[in-house]
């Protein structure tokens, strides 16, 4: 046997041997991680939820003192309203004002305290309005956000029966 042939059985058993070694090494599972503690130390604590967001007393003492301008015709307040209003609405509106004006009830003191979120882009609020001939009288008004805090449709008809009796 020549050394160049030894030489060759040498390279091809330790080539062997290196294919082996890398099939062995590939066929080997790796350990399983351990599970996750049930506790955790040092995690952040959720944070409070964010404040509602509820008008100013003066946004809706601003829109209620609009409201009761006499001298503003209801078809000028409209975009105060929920929705707005319609002809007939605009029209039994001013009829009511200008039975509030003949018996004494305008021009009318208006304050607004107790502002609480009622949902969504939506706030209630104790209204107080008092006249001339007309004792002070509170009533929880509803007020929404439509691109500016507005007075509720339910609220403006129980706001002109307050004024209107």
């Amino acid at each position: 046997m020549s050394v160049k042939s030894l030489a060759k059985r040498v390279a091809a058993v330790a080539a062997i041997g290196a294919a082996a070694s890398a099939v062995s090494y590939l066929a080997t599972v790796a350990p399983v991680a351990t599970a996750a503690p049930g506790t955790v130390v040092f995690a952040p604590l959720p944070l409070d939820p964010a404040p509602a967001d509820v008008p100013a007393p003066e946004q809706l003492t601003d829109v209620l003192n609009t409201l009761a301008d006499p001298g503003i015709p209801s078809a000028g307040k409209a975009y105060l309203i929920e929705g707005g209003l319609g002809p007939v609405e605009a029209a039994l509106m001013d009829r009511k004002m200008a039975k509030g004006v003949q018996n004494g009830k305008f021009p009318l003191a208006i304050s607004v305290a107790n502002i609480a979120p009622a949902g969504p882009g939506a706030a209630n609020a104790d209204v107080t309005a008092s006249g001339p001939q007309m004792q002070p009288r509170s009533v929880n008004l509803m007020f929404v956000d439509q691109g500016g805090w507005k007075l509720s449709k339910s609220s403006l008809m129980t706001l002109s029966q307050m004024t209107s009796s």
